[in-house]
């Protein structure tokens, strides 16, 4: 692999050109066919067998008048009475009942108890063939149009429940924005270059609007969430700008040791080239594991994360080798050229009488002696990093898994007004009723009657029931369907409860099949379904990683330990996730207006995406622990020299994806703000708490036996050589340079 990876990029940064125009050439082409053909993002909570999915396929079926996806239009009369209004709101439900994609809208006042008390809250309920959340801003533009009747007649109206969802797919550019301003910021200090700032960039520009844009034409074929471009954006910045790091920090190093440009961009292919190959593999790995959840929604996050860290890999491997063969010795430091001109010299020749200190300076830099402090006094170290990660996890053990309701939504938006409306006009159970459908025996109306009325009363008599609507029977008289509204909201346990009860208790009594559907009974569904496959994600996502570290280090202690401390830091996230987003602290800070259960996909994305970046910086610093140990032989110093060699590195690639992560908390999505910040902590954690102290007290402690591999296994394992083919030792390396330019500057 190494050799394949020093050849491509040998080539890129001989022949530049052709591979900067082919990469123009290819997101050109890309952002044509995707603003011609792109596919569109829609939200499906269905589980495949759940009962509210064969609910709904019988309504469906049966009784398509009362099937499709629901929403709400909900009218308030800020002075006076809707009823008022009457003949605006009827107007305004006509048109609402023509536009394209809508079975039907029912005037709140031919329904019964769709007008509040007080006459001054009012909703129509709407059916669409379609997925609300599939519908562009432009068929909202038409939703408008349809209710100015009523907002002409100076009544308020808003969107509820699946008609909330429409034209609400975010923009993420104000993000995307200040992430990238803030990683030139962190660069331009790493590298005091700006063109070695500006190559991580631009390449990560090209690799994630590349990635997008095919991300968007698969979404004709593939049903992809409205939140993929977001997550596949925030986690293709971060990643692609830190290929792009590691590339050029490791190529700045060996120009600063006396290397030329291309043998310099082939050797950093073939060990930071080979690390990203690694590393970026984990990650998408562990995300396209996400279709172990066994549920479309999340499997196709997962599969649209994956696409764009192929994509920034690809790019890290073709397009940063091309710029940093354009870029030639004007990626070194600006200072460094500076004072090599004053003093007459060469960039060459500076580079050969500076790469004798190189070694030393790695073995001697702060972050050396803070790995010599740590590896020195290991015990003490390591408890104490592990003490405060169990503290951080602790919240994590009243964690409560759902599905937050629009009444987590910021004020500003249209789902959450009318939340709020409907909670004040008619109670906070009437944002989920359940919808029961029943498929009536082969008896008389009458029979039928009976029995609808029993299973009725037994259902108002159910905890947790506020009331129940009349049932209204399809007219061949074989289904059957009414409301049940609960007294508490949603995402509420209790609601989850009741439709537990309800299911497993209540309806079975009858001697009829019955199903509990609607979205509220969907998301319980969702919910189960997912959590009862966390478990087999987590031990496949290891298993996989496990595999991909003991071929990279040939050792299994490492892969173990790596396994360890990233499910330690990852619980150290779910922790403060559920410390901010479900106990409160904190969170005006980020704009939550309120707290709300974990969505159940949270902790599998999480999981999957933290755990394959956390792979990053375990391989980008043990792979220089690696180098320095079969240089030296000494653990105690090999930790040393890898930390000297990668901290300063692997600290600005983690505030980068820090900044990234945290960017995106402006946007009012609250599950897009519980992703950044879950994915910002374990960052912080897995490079601070874990890198700086975990891993240099434990490979103290390991010593030799930190690289043991069975014997019976290492012919089975393929070999990566991280480290590349072999090369002169450092020291030996910078003689051979010295040397070199000495017989030039005396020939004999």
């Amino acid at each position: 692999m190494n050799q394949l990876l020093e050849r491509l990029a040998g080539s890129a940064a001989r022949r530049h050109w052709i591979f900067i125009i082919a990469w123009v050439v290819i997101l050109v082409a890309l952002l044509v066919l995707k603003h011609a053909y792109s596919g569109e993002y829609v939200n499906n909570y269905t589980i495949s067998g759940s009962n509210s999915a064969e609910g709904q396929s019988v309504l469906n079926s049966t009784y398509p008048q009362q099937g499709g996806y629901g929403g709400q239009i909900v009218f308030h009369a800020t002075s006076g009475t809707v009823t008022a209004q009457q003949s605006a709101v009827n107007q305004s439900v006509t048109n609402v009942s023509m536009l394209p994609d809508v079975i039907k809208a029912t005037s709140p006042f031919s329904s019964p108890g769709t007008v509040s008390s007080n006459g001054t809250i009012a909703y129509a309920n709407v059916n669409w063939s379609v997925n609300p959340s599939s519908l562009d801003t432009s068929y909202l533009d038409q939703l408008n149009n349809a209710v100015a009747p009523a907002t002409k007649a100076g009544l308020q109206v808003a969107y509820g429940a699946g008609a909330g969802e429409i034209g609400q797919q975010t923009q993420d550019l104000t993000s995307e924005a200040i992430g990238l301003a803030l990683a030139l910021v962190l660069l331009l200090i790493m590298f005091r270059s700006l063109i070695a700032a500006g190559i991580p960039l631009v390449a990560a520009i090209f690799s994630v609007l590349s990635g997008l844009a095919l991300l968007g034409l698969l979404a004709r074929a593939i049903t992809f969430p409205t939140t993929a471009p977001t997550i596949a954006t925030l986690l293709g910045l971060g990643v692609a700008v830190d290929y792009g790091l590691f590339m050029v920090a490791r190529h700045r190093e060996q120009l600063d040791n006396g290397m030329e440009v291309v043998p310099s961009v082939r050797r950093a292919a073939g060990t930071s080239g080979a690390a990203i190959v690694v590393a970026g593999s984990t990650v998408a790995i562990s995300v396209l594991g996400l279709y172990i959840s066994g549920v479309g929604f999340v499997g196709t996050l997962g599969l649209a994360a994956a696409i764009v860290v192929i994509v920034t890999m690809i790019s890290a491997l073709t397009l940063v080798p091309g710029f940093m063969g354009l870029a030639g010795e004007t990626i070194r430091a600006l200072s460094a050229r500076v004072r090599a001109r004053k003093a007459g010299m060469t960039a060459r020749q500076q580079a050969a009488k500076t790469a004798a200190t190189t070694h030393e300076q790695h073995e001697q830099s702060g972050f050396a002696r803070w790995g010599r402090m740590v590896s020195g006094r290991p015990w003490p170290w390591g408890i104490a990093a592990l003490a405060v990660l169990v503290v951080l996890a602790i919240p994590l053990f009243s964690i409560t898994l759902g599905q937050p309701d629009n009444g987590t939504n910021p004020t500003t938006d249209s789902s959450r007004q009318a939340y709020d409306l409907i909670t004040q006009g008619f109670g906070v159970g009437w944002n989920g009723p359940l919808t029961v459908v029943v498929e009536l025996p082969n008896q008389s109306s009458s029979a039928n009657s009976s029995l609808l009325s029993t299973m009725q009363s037994d259902i108002s008599g159910t905890p947790g029931v506020a009331s129940v609507t009349p049932a209204s029977v399809n007219s061949s008289g074989t289904t059957a369907v009414f409301n049940v509204i609960p007294t508490t909201r949603p995402q509420a346990t209790q609601t989850t409860a009741l439709v537990n009860t309800l299911r497993d208790d209540v309806l079975p009594k009858q001697p009829a099949t019955s199903f509990v559907t609607g979205a509220t009974a969907g998301a319980v569904d969702f919910t189960n379904k997912i959590t009862s496959r966390l478990i087999w994600l987590i031990i496949a996502v290891v298993a996989i990683s496990f595999f991909l570290l003991t071929a990279a280090f040939r050792s299994v202690v490492i892969a173990t330990k790596a396994a360890i401390l990233n499910i330690l830091s990852i619980g150290a996230a779910y922790g403060v996730i559920v410390a901010i987003f479900e106990w409160g602290w904190g969170m005006s800070v980020i704009g939550l207006q309120s707290t709300l259960p974990i969505p159940a996909y949270v902790p599998m994305l999480v999981f999957c995406i933290v755990f394959g970046l956390s792979m990053d910086y375990e391989v980008f610093l043990l792979s220089r622990v690696h180098e320095a140990w079969l240089d030296t032989g000494d653990a105690h110093r090999s930790v040393a020299i890898g930390i000297g060699a990668t901290a300063r590195v692997i600290t600005t690639a983690a505030l980068i994806m820090i900044a990234v992560f945290t960017s995106f908390v402006i946007n009012p999505d609250p599950t897009v703000k519980m992703l950044a910040i879950g994915m910002a902590f374990a960052v912080l954690i897995d490079a601070s708490l874990v890198r700086m102290i975990m891993v240099p007290a434990i490979m103290s402690l390991l010593g030799a036996h930190a690289w043991w591999l069975p014997r019976w296994l290492a012919p089975v394992i393929p070999n990566l050589q991280l480290e590349g083919p072999a090369v002169p030792k450092p020291r030996q390396a910078a003689d051979e340079a010295g040397a070199a330019e000495a017989a030039k500057d005396h020939p004999r």
